[in-house]
């Protein structure tokens, strides 16, 4: 399968060249990186990338909002929005314009992964329901079913069932109205059982993996999707798994929440090495600003100077998240 292509819009340099080798790391071809609205909404319509990361504040009189209304109307690209500012007044008008996903920085490449992926599964599902629709239209009228179908709708499920992340969905009471065969195995290898539907999935799975029924209530009461890590043993192992609840719109209500478990452990085991890394690097530059200082001549400036920018870098490596850059 290709790798998916996407259009990063970020007006701060250090924080788009992160992202940009974060993306790459992850397998993604990053097809440009833009400043503005205006070079947003063109760029989008030239190299049709399948995904768009858009954040909010950016230059020029239009901002990443307004980029993402025009965006949408043209070209219908799925629009993931970056941001350092959580304000309501902002997350209401953002949401809106029904993106795909919302990040508040500074956030981890998991985080990112994970609402990447989110993302392209939902598009790709909301692009075959319209060509089956379209496809039916065409046919004619169908015969109207006896019965209506629990959300998500019969081409969904199918999707759905052949996705390797496990995935359930949950009504308003918090019952079990779906869950596909990934989280069916996973369940099997846990002890739970699934194989009853309107039940409460709290009377199937510990409470210490899915966490407490109000953290779902939580997703529909805000509309926002929340995420969480719980450790567990499974295939006697230590597995952390993201669970992702995400709120899901049907006219002006929350009527669902889906959840996606992802097992993050080998990402975390990389994020462990990479601080260790960053530690003794730190540890090696201290020892060199203090041979430095102590060896260097005060009368030398050359040799002062490079004691200072040591001594900076050090200071400046002490206060950085070690995964990612604060931006605007």
């Amino acid at each position: 399968m290709p790798d998916k292509r996407i259009l990063i819009v970020e007006d701060e340099t250090i924080v788009a060249m992160t992202i940009e080798d974060a993306l790459q790391e992850m397998g993604y071809a990053v097809v440009g990186t833009v400043s503005t609205a205006e070079d947003a909404i063109k760029m989008a319509g030239d190299a049709r990338p399948d995904l768009i990361l858009m954040d909010i504040r950016i230059q020029g009189e239009k901002d990443g909002i307004a980029a993402a209304e025009e965006i949408t109307a043209q070209y219908h690209i799925p629009i993931i929005y970056l941001t350092a500012h959580a304000d309501e007044k902002t997350f209401k008008r953002a949401m809106k314009t029904q993106p795909y996903g919302y990040l508040i920085k500074p956030f981890r490449d998991r985080e990112l992964h994970s609402t990447i992926e989110i993302a392209l599964y939902k598009h790709r599902l909301l692009q075959q329901r319209d060509e089956t629709e379209q496809v039916a239209a065409d046919e004619g009228p169908a015969p109207v079913p006896d019965e209506k179908l629990h959300y998500p709708r019969a081409i969904e499920k199918k999707i759905l069932d052949m996705i390797d992340l496990p995935v359930f969905v949950l009504n308003r009471d918090l019952h079990l109205v779906y869950f596909n065969t990934a989280l069916e195995q996973l369940f099997e290898k846990l002890g739970y059982l699934t194989s009853r539907r309107e039940q409460s999935i709290f009377e199937v799975a510990s409470l210490s993996f899915l966490g407490n029924p109000r953290d779902y209530r939580a997703v529909l009461d805000s509309r926002r999707m929340k995420q969480a890590e719980k450790t567990i043993i499974i295939d006697d192992r230590r597995a952390t798994y993201s669970v992702i609840r995400m709120p899901i719109i049907e006219g002006d209500t929350a009527r669902y929440v889906a959840v996606i478990l992802r097992d993050v452990s080998r990402e975390l085991g990389s994020e462990q090495k990479l601080a260790e890394i960053q530690e003794s690097y730190e540890k090696m530059l201290a020892q060199l600003a203090e041979i430095t200082r102590i060896t260097g001549d005060d009368k030398d400036p050359k040799m002062q100077k490079i004691a200072g920018i040591i001594s900076e870098i050090v200071v400046t490596m002490g206060t950085m998240d070690s995964r990612w850059p604060r931006g605007t």
